[in-house]
Order: C-alpha cells, then sequence, then structure tokens
C-alpha cells in the first residue's frame, strides 16, 4: 500500500506528486497515456523547438523558488516580448504600455477613449456575478470589449468573455472593483495586468515535465478504472491491477473525474461532465526571416473578420526555437467562439492559417507546419461557476482523503497549478498525518 496514489501526470499531478514525495510521504502516480506531462507538448523537429500546449510560465517569485528547488534556471523572454499587437482594420497596432501611448493609441477612438476614462467615476455595482462582457461594458464600454478584452480572454481561454464569469475567470478584475474601480485599484496596487516574469527553458516546458518526474514512481499506460472506499482506504483498480491507497489526488480533467467519481457519487460525476472544454488547434509553422515584427505576438477581434485568433512569435521570445534566417509562429484557431475546429481536417487548418498570415503579415509560405487539435482544451469558467468549485468541496468533505485538484480549480495557467500544488499537499499531509 502507498500512502498517495496521484491519477494524471499534468502539471498540477507532478508538482503535488513532488511536493508530497518530499515530505516524506510515498507516492504512485498512474497516468493513461503513454507521454506523460497533460497538455505540456514540447516537441523538436527539423530544427525548431515548439510547444503544443502551454508556451510560457509567467512565474513570480513563489514559482521562481519552486523552479529553483528543483534545479531549473529558467530562461527569461526577451525584453521585446513586452511588445504586444492587436489587428485593427488590418494592421497590427501595439498595445498601450503606459497613460501617454493610452492616449495616442489608434486603437481605440477618440470617443473609446473617453469612455474609459469616465470608469473613474462609476461606482461598484454590487453584483455577485456577472460575465466579463457585460463587467467590461458597464465599466469600460464596447470598443475596450472588441479590441482589447475580447481578443485577450481568446489568448488565455480561448473562450468567449459573454459566457465566462469575472468572478471566477478574472478574480483579479473582480477584486478591483470591489476596491472602489479598476483604475482607482490599478493606482492602489500600481498595476492592473498581472505580474511576474515570463519564462520557459532552454528545452522548452518539457524541462520542467522532466525534472518533477524522476522524483518519484510514474506508472505510464495505466489507466485508472476505478475507485472504491474501503474503511481507512482506498482500492483503485487500475490496468496493471489493484492499488491500495491512503489517500487519492484526482489531477485529471473534469471530464475523467466525472468518470472517476461513478463509484462515489454517481450525482458529483454528472455534474462534472458539465464543465466546457472547447475545442483549439495549435498551430506551430516555419517562415523566413523579416516578416515577423519584434514582439510576443498579435491577437485578432473577432470583429476583424479572420479565423486565427492570435500568433504568437515564439523564435522571438526565446533563442533558439527555430533554425538559422527562419522564425516559428505558433497559430491559435478554434475555442468556445468556433468549435468547427474540431471537424476541419489539418490540410483545411493550413489553408486558413496560410491565407490570414499572408494578409497580416505577408508570409508567403511555410518550411515546417504542425498541427495539433485539442478536442478538449482549456475549461471555461463560466457564470455559475462556482458550483463545481463547491461541488468539488463537498466531495472532499464527504470522502475524507480524496482530493481534487487541476487547471478547473483556481486557475488554467501553469503558474496557477503549481501555487494550487503546495495548497493541495499540505491538505494531503494533514490528513494522513490525523488518521
Amino acid at each position: 500500500m502507498v500512502d498517495v496514489l496521484v491519477v494524471g501526470s499534468g502539471i498540477s499531478g507532478l508538482s503535488t506528486a513532488y511536493r508530497l514525495s518530499k515530505a516524506g510521504v510515498s507516492v504512485l502516480v498512474c497516468e493513461k497515456e503513454e507521454e506523460i506531462g497533460g497538455n505540456i507538448r514540447t516537441r523538436s523537429e527539423e530544427g525548431y523547438l515548439f510547444e503544443e500546449g502551454p508556451q510560457t510560465v509567467l512565474a513570480d517569485g513563489e514559482v521562481l523558488g519552486f523552479f529553483k528547488e528543483l534545479g531549473l534556471e529558467p530562461v527569461e523572454a526577451s525584453p521585446s516580448s513586452k511588445n504586444r499587437y492587436i489587428l485593427r482594420k488590418g494592421r497590427l497596432i501595439p498595445v498601450p504600455l503606459n497613460p501617454v501611448s493610452f492616449l495616442t493609441t489608434p486603437l481605440l477612438s477618440f470617443k473609446g477613449k473617453l469612455r474609459v476614462l469616465k470608469e473613474f467615476f462609476i461606482p461598484p455595482e454590487p453584483k455577485e456575478e456577472e460575465s466579463l462582457a457585460s463587467f467590461v461594458r458597464r465599466r469600460l464600454g464596447e470598443e475596450v470589449l472588441r479590441y482589447l478584452v475580447q481578443p485577450f480572454v481568446s489568448g488565455v481561454y480561448a473562450g468567449d468573455p459573454e459566457e465566462l464569469s469575472v468572478r471566477y475567470a478574472f478574480p483579479k478584475l473582480y477584486a478591483l472593483e470591489k476596491e472602489g474601480g479598476l483604475i482607482r485599484g490599478a493606482i492602489k496596487r500600481r498595476t492592473l495586468g498581472p505580474g511576474g516574469v515570463l519564462v520557459s527553458f532552454k528545452g522548452g516546458l518539457k524541462d520542467l515535465v522532466e525534472a518533477l518526474s524522476s522524483k518519484f514512481e510514474i506508472r505510464k499506460e495505466n489507466v485508472v478504472l476505478r475507485i472504491r472506499k474501503r474503511e481507512d482506504r482506498f482500492v483503485i483498480d487500475t490496468r496493471g491491477g489493484k492499488v491500495e491507497a491512503r489517500a487519492v489526488v484526482v489531477s485529471s480533467p473534469a471530464y475523467t473525474l466525472s468518470y472517476l467519481l461513478k463509484d462515489l457519487s454517481w450525482s458529483a460525476a454528472k455534474e462534472f461532465e458539465d464543465v466546457d472544454y472547447p475545442p483549439l488547434a495549435v498551430v506551430n509553422v516555419g517562415v523566413k526571416g523579416g516578416s515577423v515584427p519584434e514582439g510576443f505576438g498579435f491577437l485578432a477581434p473577432r470583429v476583424e473578420g479572420k479565423r486565427i485568433l492570435g500568433v504568437i512569435f515564439s523564435s522571438k521570445i526565446f533563442k533558439g526555437r527555430s533554425p538559422e534566417g527562419r522564425e516559428l509562429l505558433t497559430v491559435y484557431i478554434g475555442g468556445a467562439t468556433d468549435r468547427g475546429v474540431a471537424e476541419m481536417k489539418e490540410e483545411e487548418i493550413l489553408e486558413v492559417v496560410e491565407r490570414e498570415l499572408k494578409e497580416i503579415l505577408g508570409v508567403q509560405s511555410f518550411d515546417f507546419a504542425k498541427v495539433k487539435v485539442w478536442k478538449r482544451s482549456i475549461p471555461q469558467y463560466k457564470v455559475g461557476y462556482g458550483r463545481f468549485l463547491d461541488l468539488a468541496e463537498e466531495v472532499e468533505r464527504e470522502f475524507k482523503g480524496l482530493f481534487l485538484t487541476g487547471n478547473y480549480i483556481g486557475g488554467v495557467s501553469v503558474a496557477d497549478c503549481v501555487r494550487r500544488s503546495k495548497v493541495v499537499a499540505e491538505k494531503v499531509i494533514r490528513f494522513l498525518e490525523g488518521s
């Protein structure tokens, strides 16, 4: 019998398993796939180093300390990655980074800028929950929603601001309004955007996966079929046989959790099936140098009529991602506002990408292209999402020793998952010490 069985080897499961192992807890990780790492998929082909899942980590002091503890040396993004662009009327317009550039940017009309400044005088509204779109219209206006917020939401969640909950998907914005407003709150905190250092690793994010996975036992291609509670322990049926554990951490996506909970709570299992994961295509292409501006990338608002959501200038952010004289671009298409991508053939996706990159960047052709379609990509924290968080707590209370984690709880980014792993590991250790 092991102390803890962890289901899933994504960043949430691996980080939690590492923290438990370091504390002297015996841990076994079961992964249904042949490859570990969850959505982290680093590839190296034809001189290109590219990611098919998360691209970077926005790391604060806690996360950087975690990397140091693992013996990893993060590579910081190029200073030019601060330059980000929005497509408007066929042109790439830099996102304003300070008050002066905001006043002069052609990204917003004069009327739109005045509407933003009006936010300072709009009192907080006592709404417990509303969509991000409703929130932004109320505080900043329609133009900001269309040309700044909607594309930003596409970049983070591949989501639809009309559906996402400001309270759960963007808790910092929700909190700022409670402090008197976005501008007032930003002045107090000296920031409106997320803080941290944008990093990756020399070999891509797989370096993080490899560093974590070397610390404990992982059984790959070992599907967990059933979890049952037996007095003071759990009995877990896996493809490789039965495992007994004092505690279980399920770090798999909500749609897998719904299957695993069926022997424990049928009603909870059915509810978790409702967490939405829209399809998303990640297309990495190699192009000739000279056609890509310096910066992190650009986002394409839906009102511009393009099908791509945005493009990351991957080889501009980190050196060594492309051969000499070439650039690596990572293109996104699909998400909550374009679910048809799940039914498209690879050649159809590439046709869209090639046509629109030619229109926007003047790219004539690719010398390299790889398409990865995630049938289920990023969980959508929609209005009413609190019911899933409450349900997760109820399940943990009812089945002592069972713990739930993953990017559908506590944030979707790699950094969010690393930070949450500390909280989860501490809960598990308290349980083991008290049982």
